[in-house]
């Protein structure tokens, strides 16, 4: 296939309204090991707080990956996607229908310990954690390209209906 007719194919699909094809995302080779430890030290905070453990849900997943993905390309911390998309937006396109949702993104930390020890001392972020009518979270971690490579963080969280 040539480039000239994979370009056609393309303006051809984004003119149906068809998704245009996802850009390759890094995530780091202990990605796994990463989302346990930010889900350990969440629900280490909130156990100390009086509050239910988070569970993993992978419709937040879904959605704070890909975020985390789209952050990444753009080395930012942004709460809006790049196509101008909002957590609102985020959570209807992977299917979850929630009562309530909220979000911390982070950039840079090193270990999922670091990143909530600095969301916990960041008073909009610690409330996020500490809110008590969400009960679900998606744990997104990408890496941005070079000359960076720093690991940039979504975390999502939701009480479906």
């Amino acid at each position: 296939m040539s480039p000239q007719f994979s370009l056609s194919a393309l303006a051809l699909a984004m003119g149906l309204g068809l998704a245009a094809p996802a850009m390759a995302c890094t995530q780091p080779a202990d990605a796994s090991a990463l989302q346990q430890e930010v889900l350990a030290h969440l629900n280490a905070e909130r156990r100390a707080h009086g509050l239910s453990a988070f569970k993993l849900s992978t419709k937040l997943d879904k959605a704070a990956q890909g975020h985390a993905c789209d952050n990444a390309r753009r080395h930012s911390i942004s709460h809006d996607s790049s196509d101008g998309g909002t957590l609102k937006t985020r959570l209807k396109r992977v299917g979850y229908r929630f009562r309530a949702a909220a979000e911390n993104t982070g950039r840079g930390f090193g270990t999922g310990a670091r990143a909530v020890d600095w969301w916990m001392n960041s008073p909009k972020h610690r409330d996020n954690i500490l809110l008590g009518k969400v009960n679900e979270v998606g744990i997104g971690i990408a890496v941005s390209d070079a000359p960076d490579n720093k690991l940039h963080w979504v975390i999502n969280f939701g009480a479906s209906r």
